[in-house]
């Protein structure tokens, strides 16, 4: 899923005319406030997802990587929706199965020691058994809808105003 911010290109001229900003000082506002809001994404998807779907934050960091092109300035924020195994989830062993932060499967199993894969039998005989996991793409979309595209264009205008006084201090600085 691709975010492209198109509307506030109005705003941002109204903001540049504000400060009186030359075409270099805009480039390098746009710039850094880009970056700023790939970092913010980044962060915020993590904080949100955790809260949403209660899995640690240390399950879901591995699956967030950003990048930025500072030349078309623009960022990229990749999100990996495949499902977690629940031994990433700190499980324990209980009476009637497992139990892996949110989740619960019963019947479940795991080998002896302290850490391992969650595995639960495939029908009544003693194998296959397969490795147990939990579906987060869901979860991770309805975050992305709802409360980080929805915030991404205010954000991305409130830096790029905060990059443009920036430039400004620097100019007077000089």
């Amino acid at each position: 899923m691709k975010l492209f911010l198109d509307g506030p290109e109005r705003e941002c001229e109204r903001l540049a005319l504000e400060f009186a900003a030359t075409e270099k000082q805009i480039q390098a506002a746009s710039r850094r406030a880009v970056s700023k809001l790939g970092r913010w994404m980044k962060s915020a998807i993590l904080r949100e997802s955790s809260r949403d779907t209660g899995m640690p934050r240390k399950a879901l960091k591995g699956r967030l990587k950003m990048s930025v092109d500072r030349v078309a300035a623009s960022t990229r924020v990749w999100v990996g929706r495949n499902a977690i195994p629940l031994s990433a989830l700190n499980p324990r062993q209980t009476r009637s199965g497992v139990t892996a932060g949110p989740v619960q499967r019963r019947h479940a199993f795991m080998l002896p020691g302290r850490r391992g894969p969650v595995f639960k039998r495939e029908g009544r005989s003693r194998l296959p058994i397969s490795v147990q996991y939990e579906d987060i793409s869901k979860d991770i979309e309805r975050v992305l809808q709802t409360e980080i595209y929805a915030e991404a264009e205010r954000k991305f205008l409130h830096f790029f105003r905060q990059e443009l006084r920036w430039e400004k201090v620097k100019e007077g600085r000089s």
